[in-house]
């Protein structure tokens, strides 16, 4: 096989040019601190590393939603809290108003601070979180009670609050942080309980009285069973927080590994293919330089 110049000239040119895109693709990783620009860099890391971001992505959203959703359980445990002690109250007024000590004006009297603890936890039943009303269920956006009357005809009005919005906290995991407004005063009988309290005291039933004050007691015990459901979804909302928090450090790490550079390797490697591109220049000057003569010798 004859060996033209042509050949020698293309062949040389050819090896300069591998090492120099070498030398330039390993500047340009050490500059950017990332060894895959483009996917054909590393289809394999690079589908990897699509599919992590994918995961860190999600995850972020999750952590907003556990951050909303903790906020709102936070807002029904002071809410609450709120009830707790007025219904407190209530049993502390009905109980010193049915005993014999008690009269018909001292109720009467009596019944105008029940009826400002149930206006009270009406107000708290229509407590908003942001636009909406935390205790509203699927109708959200309209009160959930109204009060009405007063002494003997005071009650109120509800248009049933079911439901209550879940969040998604992690990969097929949705927790719903708070209670719907008929679950947390109505079936617990919060409302009903203090309305027939606040009647009994201002008719002067005493044996009236006594059924609401019994009422009232279940009413608190069911109360106090929410509070220790919204611990636990306090706890569940923690937990997953801190799951997802290790999570991301995990892709996190995974992703550098994928993607960046090991720069002492990568500068030690530069130098090494710097080197061998001098070399192959200073050389391939030298070849192409020959002439004939020199070529024979």
């Amino acid at each position: 096989m004859r060996i033209t110049n042509s050949m020698i000239l293309h062949n040389s040119l050819e090896g300069l040019q591998t090492n120099r895109a070498a030398v330039q693709s390993l500047q340009t990783e050490i500059s950017s601190g990332t060894r895959i620009a483009i996917a054909s860099d590393d289809p394999t890391a690079s589908s990897q590393l699509m599919g992590t971001s994918s995961a860190l992505g999600a995850s972020a959203q999750y952590k907003r939603n556990i951050g909303a959703a903790t906020s709102r359980n936070t807002f029904e445990e002071a809410a609450l809290g709120q009830v707790t002690d007025l219904i407190a109250r209530a049993r502390e007024v009905v109980t010193a108003q049915t005993t014999g000590t008690a009269s018909a004006g001292t109720r009467l009297i009596a019944s105008k601070e029940l009826e400002s603890i149930f206006n009270t936890v009406v107000q708290i039943g229509n407590s908003k979180y942001g636009d909406a009303y935390l205790f509203g269920g699927d109708t959200a956006s309209v009160p959930p009670f109204a009060a009405t009357g007063s002494g003997t005809t005071v009650d109120f009005t509800t248009t049933s609050p079911v439901g209550s919005p879940s969040m998604e906290i992690g990969s097929g995991q949705r927790l719903a942080p708070t209670s719907d407004g008929t679950r947390t005063f109505l079936d617990s009988n919060v409302l009903a309980s203090l309305r027939d309290a606040t009647k009994a005291l201002a008719a002067n039933d005493v044996a009236a009285g006594g059924t609401a004050l019994s009422a009232m007691e279940g009413s608190f015990q069911q109360v106090q069973v929410l509070i220790g459901e919204n611990g636990a979804k306090a706890n569940a909302l923690d937990s997953a927080s801190q799951n997802l928090d290790s999570l991301k450090a995990n892709l996190t790490q995974r992703r550098s590994d994928l993607q960046d550079v090991d720069i002492e390797a990568a500068v030690t490697t530069l130098v090494t293919k710097q080197t061998a591109y001098q070399a192959a220049m200073s050389i391939t000057s030298k070849v192409l330089g020959m002439s004939l003569t020199e070529y024979l010798r």
